[in-house]
């Protein structure tokens, strides 16, 4: 009996999950709601996690750690890249939802060596991250431009 109670909880668990729109922590999601508004001037006060989604014809969101540097927002993630990034090298133009207003931008990889020194330090001062770890050194950085 208790396994059969485990496996309905488990499947309403699931079904709950993949009903959602919106990503739920580590797990991607859909379309993100609520009605986009003009992007700031400035990226001053960037909650820890943003909510990106990218693929506009079939869309897919993910939870991600930000950093604003006056102007500019960037997003980043490890060497090898993931799911998503593929994504964005087909169609670089996305929707975020940042403190809970929803921005339509267009991705840009940084590559200017002083640029990302610069997005580098600010992840691990805002994340309290090791400045030689892989990722900090290696990883893929991502503007996200008005549009």
């Amino acid at each position: 009996m208790k396994q059969n109670t485990f496996k309905v909880t488990a499947i309403c668990f699931l079904l709950m999950i993949t009903a959602c729109s919106e990503p739920l922590v580590v797990i991607p999601g859909g379309k993100l709601d609520g009605q986009v508004q003009p992007t700031p001037e400035l990226w001053n006060q960037v909650a820890d996690t943003i909510q990106v989604e990218m693929r506009s014809n079939d869309p897919y969101s993910i939870n991600i750690w930000a950093a604003g540097l006056g102007p500019n927002l960037y997003m980043a993630t490890s060497k090898d890249g993931t799911r998503w990034t593929e994504f964005l090298t087909a169609d670089p133009n996305v929707r975020a939802r940042v403190n809970g207003t929803l921005y339509k931008l267009n991705v840009t990889q940084v590559s200017d060596p002083e640029e990302r020194a610069s997005v580098i330090a600010a992840y691990v001062s805002k994340y309290e991250l090791e400045a030689d770890g892989e990722w900090v050194k290696d990883g893929q950085i991502f503007r996200l431009d008005r549009r």
